[in-house]
């Protein structure tokens, strides 16, 4: 994926000062009249029109833009005034979303009738992006997920500025649109998952259109497009990992087999993992029951303000892993595109049918851990991952292997007991 820095920048919106104030005309005498509204826009001023108001001269006070007094009339008459201003500020705004420019004379036009502005797409995505990207740190999207949203607005630009539909309204997007954009997508050529989550990502849009009352319904709801299977998640089997343990490597070769070994019993990125290595007693906590490591993944650091709970794995510490860490401190210090670059020779010595990296034997860490009789909401702590169904999702062709392995080792349990209920048996026919 390109950093985002690739993507040319988004069209800012123009900012826009609204002053709305109340008062009586000055040329009437009447003691009880309407009062006028008085607008501005930028450095704009517009003839006074009516607010459709009536009050007591002796009840307004222009200094505080209010009618004085206890009364229910004062309260009543604030009230309205309130709403005329949210009403011409949110008319200021649906003018900026059509991009039909914005004037004092539109703004009156628009709330003395009382017609629907017409928002277009474009500019309530950029809207939406913008409130992404403002959004407080611990519920600011990650990098990647603000850099698939800027994305999807200039695809979306380009295809609307190629089917000469630039000013596109949110009333003018239909199922059918959706689908013709789909297509599109795809032809670029984009895969099935990505033109998806393009299409989600109008749906969103259109889902915060109807919260803002821009759209009273979001049409895009009901459409569902068919995703392409998850791609297939590879890891190292118990007899693979064994295999690799075993190899007779040059020494070069050796170093970055054992970074591999280690973060197939621990789980823990390259980056993660050379940080245990480097200081272990730091993250290693002693139970009565054994030792386990306890350490924060270093991949959230720069996404998460508060980094999160789900982000620190707690590693129950394997007896590969503790004879690694003792051997750990002499190990030369490498990089991880050395370690990937070198495993791709071990992987060829070793006949793999799919390419060896560290995220590889990461993944191996939670099969082995399933294996070895963990649940898997325990192994989603040990690796750090944030939703369960990701991890069923990575192994879920580990599965059968473990029905199989528990079969076995439950099958050797009930041969056990068989056979010592049958010497048991004998013994009691002996002594009788």
């Amino acid at each position: 994926m390109p950093p985002p820095s690739r993507l040319p920048p988004r069209p800012s919106r123009q900012r826009v000062s609204l002053k709305l104030t109340f008062d009586f005309l000055p040329n009437s005498q009447s003691a009880f009249d309407e009062l006028q509204c008085f607008l501005r826009v930028d450095d704009q001023d517009w003839p006074p029109y009516g607010s459709g108001i009536y009050l007591l001269r002796s009840l307004w006070n222009p200094a505080c833009q209010q009618a004085q007094g206890p009364t229910r009339e004062a309260r009543i008459v604030n009230r309205c005034l309130s709403d005329i201003r949210a009403d011409h500020r949110s008319i200021l705004l649906d003018l900026q979303r059509s991009n039909q420019g914005v004037s004092p004379a539109l703004i009156q036009r628009y709330w003395l009738s009382g017609e629907r502005i017409s928002v277009q797409l474009l500019s309530v995505y950029e809207e939406y992006l913008t409130k992404l990207h403002q959004a407080p740190l611990p519920e600011r999207g990650s990098p990647g997920t603000l850099y698939k949203w800027n994305r999807g607005y200039h695809l979306l630009a380009s295809y609307l500025n190629t089917n000469q539909l630039p000013d596109l309204s949110l009333d003018a997007i239909s199922i059918g649109w959706a689908k013709a954009y789909y297509s599109w997508l795809r032809q670029r050529p984009l895969s099935v998952d990505s033109a998806s989550r393009h299409i989600g990502q109008i749906r969103e849009i259109l889902q915060y259109s109807v919260e803002q009352e821009l759209i009273a319904r979001n049409k895009l709801s009901e459409l569902h497009l068919t995703a392409e299977p998850a791609k297939t998640i590879y890891c190292l089997s118990p007899q693979q990992v064994q295999q690799l343990g075993e190899l007779v490597l040059p020494e070069q070769l050796d170093t970055v087999r054992n970074w591999g070994l280690l973060s197939c019993y621990t789980g823990l990125d390259f980056k993660d993992a050379v940080n245990l290595a480097r200081n272990p007693a730091e993250h290693l906590v002693e139970l009565a029951f054994g030792q386990k490591i306890v350490i924060r993944r270093q991949k959230f650091q720069a996404v998460h303000q508060a980094r999160p709970d789900w982000g620190v794995s707690h590693i129950p510490l394997l007896p590969e892993a503790k004879a690694l860490l003792e051997q750990a401190p002499h190990w030369p210090a490498v990089t991880i595109q050395r370690v990937n670059r070198n495993l791709e020779i071990i992987q060829k010595m070793m006949n793999l049918p799919f390419r060896l990296t560290t995220k590889i034997c990461r993944k191996t860490a939670g099969a082995l851990f399933l294996l070895r009789g963990y649940r898997t909401e325990a192994v989603q702590k040990i690796l750090g991952i944030q939703h369960l169904r990701t991890l069923e999702r990575n192994y879920l062709h580990i599965f059968s292997e473990l029905v199989d392995e528990n079969m076995q080792r439950l099958g050797s349990i009930n041969r056990a007991e068989t056979r010592t209920t049958e010497e048991e048996s004998n013994q009691f026919s002996i002594n009788s």
